[in-house]
């Protein structure tokens, strides 16, 4: 089960490479249809069935991506299901973003280095990273409450 979703258009996979490769270094398994999906799957149910299961989705977020029906079809789901969503930009403005991402802050990597590039994805998979973590402390509580509780009755 993936911890992210990578959105994007085709024409900008080489970035998407870049990006899944990043968050694969710190650790974050991440869904990225080109490099998750095997000869013969049917990659629709794929696509949605690991959007589901994310909980951050990445939205590489390019001209031809806020034009293409699919990331549109994704980052909707992704906003009704209440994910966690990063929009990264790097040919527009975030203020060009459609009105369904425009609210929520936006990685602004124009004009940036592969460097900045790199840092700015390190971050992202920095804060999945603590998050999952104090998922897991509190599932631990819970647990332990719970034995702790049963054990007096």
């Amino acid at each position: 089960m993936p911890e992210c979703f990578i959105s994007y258009s085709n024409q900008d996979e080489s970035l998407a490479g870049l990006v899944h490769s990043e968050l694969s270094r710190h650790g974050i398994t991440a869904f990225m249809a080109s490099a998750s999906l095997v000869p013969g799957q049917h990659w629709s149910p794929e696509v949605l069935n690991n959007l589901r299961s994310s909980e951050w989705v990445i939205l590489l977020a390019s001209r031809a991506a806020c034009s293409s029906v699919f990331v549109n079809q994704e980052i909707g789901g992704a906003l009704l299901a209440s994910k966690k969503l990063v929009p990264i930009v790097w040919d527009m403005s975030p203020t060009e973003l459609p009105g369904w991402a425009r609210e929520i802050q936006a990685v602004d990597l124009r004009g940036s280095t592969m460097i900045e590039l790199q840092n700015q994805v390190s971050a992202i998979a920095g804060r999945i990273r603590q998050e999952k973590t104090r998922g897991l402390l509190i599932l631990g509580g819970i647990i332990l409450a719970f034995f702790a509780f049963g054990s007096d009755n």
